[in-house]
């Protein structure tokens, strides 16, 4: 697996600056959200970085919604995964004050909770009318670098597909996106 380290290494000034924006970019449901966030960062970061973003992005929506059936039962996956049985879920600690925690049932998952100090943040977003990912999960991500590949790592584990879109620059990503743009746009109207 390709390491994400880098590509949050070089968001994380972005995020310092204009934490709003880049999470923005990286939660919301709307295409059009997303193109006038890029757009705004155009003036304060290099088209690398926005590119990295996108594709942080790309991963992230490719994390699954939650509740869904994994492709193994929890047993298998605490094995595999390295999962410890903490009261009602499986925990995972990744560091001291940050572990991930998978709520299940056979082989259904409900719900992960990354705990982060006495956080807890849901995988799923609250509304998914107006988020994509949730963007407290995206803080805590932007904070925690080990935290993205471990999600990754847990979705693996699980057996469920995971195979987010590259792309190489923002025109490519506007380009795959634009139906969605002008469906957002007609839908304003």
């Amino acid at each position: 697996m390709i390491s994400l380290t880098p590509s949050l290494n070089r968001l994380a000034p972005v995020f310092c600056v204009e934490p709003e924006l880049l999470s923005s970019i990286l939660s919301t449901a709307s295409p059009i959200e997303v193109n006038l966030a890029l757009d705004v960062l155009r003036d304060i970061a290099p088209e690398r970085t926005l590119v990295s973003a996108v594709n942080l992005r790309e991963v992230l929506l490719s994390i699954p919604r939650f509740p869904c059936s994994m492709a193994v039962d929890e047993l298998t996956l605490a094995r595999v995964a390295g999962l410890q049985k903490d009261r009602l879920a499986w925990t995972k600690p990744l560091k001291p004050g940050l572990s991930i925690s998978v709520t299940t049932a056979g082989n259904f998952c409900f719900d992960v909770i990354v705990q982060d100090g006495d956080e807890a943040v849901f995988v799923a977003p609250l509304s998914a009318e107006t988020d994509a990912v949730n963007p407290r999960l995206v803080s805590a991500i932007m904070r925690h670098e080990e935290l993205l590949a471990a999600l990754v790592e847990l979705v693996i584990d699980m057996g469920l597909e995971f195979a987010p879109q590259p792309y190489m620059s923002l025109a490519d990503w506007s380009l795959d996106h634009a139906q969605a743009v002008m469906d957002d746009l007609i839908a304003l109207f």
